[in-house]
């Protein structure tokens, strides 16, 4: 019967709040109420149970798919070098099979200038694909986004095995131009439908552990994939990790097809016929539009949350970034690494990185959730509490048992506006999200500003060691600006934040590019451990600044609509 209320208090604005003033009218003494009460919180915990095996499924979607990504990234680049090869050799003398027959300027050079040439177009259609994706899961749902975002790179890896097996100068443009393929699916894409996927299915509460744990476990699945790749290659020849990738692709697909439960895609005529627009594609940028706000005493406020969260989030991935690359260009150049010493330096860095985010992240964000409120006593007007609770937004059922596949005609007249309201009696502190990403950066800035002073190799694998144990600034992020936000909206969200991660970690390779090859001229290069901290303290001081909508504040259109 609670569903059944459910439902009809979505379905219709006027129903919805006739439903809610006659809820509020009631006391919490009223035997019906408390009856409703014991049947939702009965109902939450069937849902948490039936979708935690959903849950292990996507996860283990994460580390396969990001295990078919990393398969051919090492591999890739020594292929199109020995491609360049081939090509030079074509029009100048060849010295035959002798060693270091590769190693000449000219052909290292046109190595460097198509892998840069490959990883522009990359980029670039990785930016589109995000764009694509999020349109995708609005106008077709998140599963078909997810599947569209897994299928596409095994075409991709289909056109790429092609230009492997031809070789030379023609085999690059084919490789290259493949990348176009991207703009239908892509990691940037992927990553965003797989992180929506997973908001839908877990409650509120877990959405910013379950993001970490996504993450945490692609980071598993991305090393193991650079381990294969190298090991493919080396034992069965150049083209085997393409042809293992194609297949692996196709499983995915078929995984995703068979074991990943589908959503419904509850949108409204007026938004479907919106997704048919242009300006559709560019819905995620518009979320960085600080908003008016009506507060609860009826003055007007415009709220720049969104904005500082996306600003704090892009200079601490910008500060962070880099850092992979430094370790491994610091080691090679002041500590006289060789390959097998970066290889287990980063391996150690992305191993400790992968565990943090699994296991202890979710752990991190439960339990500070729980000290917060516990230490700071929060008000009443700062929890969210279903018994007593006093907000008129309506609950949002994330069961796909429990919402009806039609579209809910009441959405763009009453949208909410703040978190679904936790089970009953459980009190949640939205804040501590945003307290994580803040310090979170900050410690992550002073580690690696302690970097600076590693002068042996030992040192420098405590370094790899020490500094994933800040990490997750990114998923708390991802976390907050969930809370930031409606239903509607949180596909626009992730895309946002993701395009903000993207754009960062591209600047983060220029620019601290640029700073190392500076310091190195003068002979100190760690000093750029030194840059990337002050960085990370900027990034701190700005998410400092940043906070949630005022509570029981409502944004200006809703209001209009209501008074219409």
């Amino acid at each position: 019967m609670a569903h059944d209320q459910d439902r009809d208090s979505i379905k219709s604005p006027s129903t919805s709040r006739e439903s809610i003033k006659s809820r509020q009218s009631e006391t919490e003494t009223t035997p019906l109420l408390r009856k409703e009460s014991d049947q939702r919180e009965a109902d939450s915990v069937g849902k948490s149970k039936s979708w935690s095996g959903a849950v292990l499924r996507v996860l283990f979607t994460s580390f396969l798919v990001s295990l078919s990504f990393g398969v051919t990234q090492v591999p890739l680049i020594y292929v199109i070098g020995l491609m360049t090869c081939e090509e030079y050799y074509k029009t100048h003398p060849d010295p035959g099979d002798v060693l270091g027959r590769c190693r000449n300027p000219t052909i290292e050079a046109g190595t460097a200038q198509s892998v840069a040439l490959l990883g522009a177009g990359t980029t670039l259609f990785g930016v589109v694909n995000l764009f694509f994706t999020g349109w995708s899961i609005k106008r077709f749902g998140i599963k078909s986004a997810l599947m569209t975002s897994v299928l596409w790179p095994a075409v991709r890896l289909a056109v790429q095995n092609v230009g492997v097996q031809t070789g030379g100068g023609l085999g690059i443009i084919i490789i290259q131009l493949s990348q176009a393929i991207t703009i239908f699916g892509g990691p940037a894409g992927y990553l965003l439908a797989l992180n929506s996927f997973a908001t839908e299915i877990v409650k509120p509460a877990e959405r910013t552990a379950t993001l970490g744990r996504l993450q945490g476990v692609a980071f598993f699945g991305t090393s193991l994939g650079y381990l294969t790749g190298g090991l493919l290659s080396d034992i069965f020849g150049t083209i085997a990790p393409f042809r293992v990738t194609l297949g692996l692709f196709v499983i995915s697909t078929l995984y995703v097809w068979l074991f990943l439960p589908w959503l419904p895609n509850n949108i409204t005529p007026e938004q479907l016929k919106k997704t048919a627009s242009l300006s559709a594609f560019f819905e995620p940028l518009k979320m960085f539009v600080p908003r008016k706000w009506v507060l609860q005493d009826g003055r007007v406020k415009r709220e720049h949350g969104i904005l500082l969260l996306g600003a704090g989030a892009f200079l601490a991935l910008l500060a962070t970034g880099y850092i992979p690359v430094l370790l491994q260009m610091y080691a090679t150049d002041v500590l006289d690494f060789g390959t097998t010493e970066n290889g287990w330096l980063i391996a150690l860095n992305s191993l400790v990185r992968g565990l943090f985010l699994t296991f202890a992240f979710p752990a991190i964000i439960t339990n500070g959730r729980k000290w917060l409120d516990r230490r700071r006593r929060l008000p009443q007007s700062d929890k969210l509490t279903r018994e007593h609770s006093t907000s008129t937004i309506p609950d949002i059922p994330t069961d796909p048992n429990t919402i009806e596949p039609g579209p809910i005609e009441a959405e763009t007249d009453l949208e909410p506006t703040e978190p679904p309201q936790p089970s009953p009696g459980e009190e949640e502190s939205f804040q501590f999200d945003l307290l994580y990403a803040r310090y979170s950066i900050l410690i992550d800035g002073i580690l690696t500003a302690l970097a600076t002073f590693a002068t042996q190799g030992w040192q420098l694998y405590i370094v790899a060691f020490v500094l994933p144990l800040a990490a997750g600034t990114g998923s708390a992020a991802k976390g907050t600006i969930l809370q930031m936000c409606s239903q509607r909206e949180r596909a626009d969200a992730l895309s946002a934040i993701s395009l903000v991660e993207m754009v960062a970690r591209l600047t983060a390779t220029a620019v601290f590019g640029l700073v190392f090859s500076a310091f190195a001229e003068e002979g100190r290069p760690n000093l750029t451990f030194l840059a990337n901290g002050a960085l990370a303290v900027v990034a701190f001081l700005t998410l400092l600044v940043t906070r949630f909508p005022p509570r029981g504040a409502r944004r200006v259109e809703e209001v209009e609509v209501d008074e219409e």
